[in-house]
């Protein structure tokens, strides 16, 4: 039985999230009485690219006994996050308004103080915090009683308090099971219920942006005649990470949930569907980004594909190379690779505001990209096509502008 479920926005300092829910899940185990290697709770830890939504995840939302919510302001940002909160906050309601009670199932908790207008409206009413979890807790959130050694003793009574609190309402409720969604898409947001999904972006105006965001890099097996470090590849395209062992996920994954914090709806591709995007995006007023491998600077075929972009037809784009610290190969290479990029870009490589070299590490990266996607955004605003229909009859007549000041006296 899943006693819990962990939702958090990713990026928010992964790691400590994921120690949080090693300690709770040994917690959770010492009350309900349960082996060391039962699993009692789930937190997303293999979301790929494309698989936003996969089944693992959808069925854990579906059968899980109580929800815990990691507040922070990127949190209530985070559109698969008020996924995430909807589902579970239906089922909760269906089983409360059965049963007549108030399950408390729920659980918003602070990582970080966020207080309104950062705090979304629909967790506000909810008790997030009570006299047995502390005053720390209330005042620093989560995160700070992990960083700070001083407050080791504070986290471990929370922890414990926090896992008795989870196992007593779920051992007191009966939660039915939902039926496990197969599209993701379709799925509404408890944060964005104003938002609506785009058709064709057809107009200049204030709803999130799309963004194709686009790897320029190769699987390992092509890059194995360029290179000799490999470990950064995967079996695709999109498994790139140049930024390990830091950051183990995809760069594409990071760049998404960054984007998806800023307001920008971001949808992914290679190389190979770069034509398309880039025809879709000028159509629309959309973004292309660029997460380029300098590497590929040395793959005759990538050179080809990249060149070929297309005259008229180039959407608004930024350009984002990382130069990872800990790659020391293409530190070596570096002042040959980044030559090569800049010629292989061309103009792009003279506009400072929407390209962005040598980037050393996976932090710096996460300002650089959100800078881009804003001046890229301006960009739009600037120079993209209004596409908008006008409503009802438009008269052919000539404008005419009257007033009082218009008539003889």
């Amino acid at each position: 039985m899943l006693y819990f479920f962990l939702s958090y926005a990713r990026g928010d300092e992964d790691e400590l999230v994921q120690r949080f829910f090693q300690d709770l899940s040994t917690e959770v185990r010492l009350l309900a009485g349960l082996p060391r290697d039962e699993v009692v709770g789930f937190v997303d830890r293999s979301i790929r690219v494309g698989e936003r939504w996969p089944r693992q995840l959808s069925e854990a939302l579906s059968t899980c006994r109580s929800f815990l919510a990691l507040m922070s302001p990127r949190y209530f940002q985070s559109r698969s996050c008020g996924q995430e909160w909807q589902v579970f906050a239906d089922r909760a309601h269906r089983y409360e308004s059965a049963a007549k009670v108030d399950s408390s199932l729920l659980k918003p908790l602070m990582w970080v103080p966020t207080a309104p207008p950062k705090m979304h409206r629909v967790a506000e009413p909810i008790q997030y915090f009570s006299d047995r979890l502390g005053d720390t807790y209330r005042q620093l959130g989560i995160r700070q009683l992990m960083r700070l050694r001083r407050l080791e003793d504070d986290y471990r009574a929370f922890t414990f308090e926090l896992a008795e609190q989870v196992v007593n309402s779920v051992e007191a409720h009966q939660l039915t099971e939902g039926v496990a969604a197969a599209d993701f898409s379709a799925l509404p947001s408890a944060f964005h219920r104003n938002v609506t999904e785009p058709g064709g972006d057809s107009g200049l105006d204030d709803k999130p942006f799309t963004t194709h965001i686009v790897v320029v890099a190769l699987p390992r097996p092509d890059m194995a005649a360029v290179r000799t470090e490999l470990d950064v590849y995967g079996d695709q395209a999109l498994d790139w990470a140049p930024y390990r062992p830091p950051l183990l996920s995809p760069l594409v994954e990071y760049a998404c949930n960054i984007a998806e914090t800023h307001s920008f709806r971001s949808r992914v591709a290679d190389l190979n569907e770069l034509a398309v995007r880039a025809a879709q995006a000028h159509q629309h007023n959309q973004i292309i980004v660029l997460l380029v491998d300098a590497w590929v600077t040395q793959v005759d075929e990538v050179q080809r594909a990249l060149t070929s972009r297309g005259g008229d037809r180039v959407p608004i784009t930024a350009v984002l190379i990382p130069n990872s610290r800990d790659d020391p190969e293409t530190r070596r290479r570096w002042p040959d690779l980044s030559m090569a990029c800049r010629e292989l870009f061309g103009k792009l490589a003279n506009d400072d505001e929407l390209y962005r070299s040598a980037i050393p590490t996976h932090m710096a990266f996460g300002h650089a990209l959100p800078d881009v996607l804003e001046a890229a955004r301006n960009r739009v605003h600037s120079v993209g096509t209004v596409k908008r229909t006008l409503e009802g009859p438009v008269s052919t007549e000539h404008a005419r502008v009257d007033g009082p000041w218009m008539n003889p006296s």
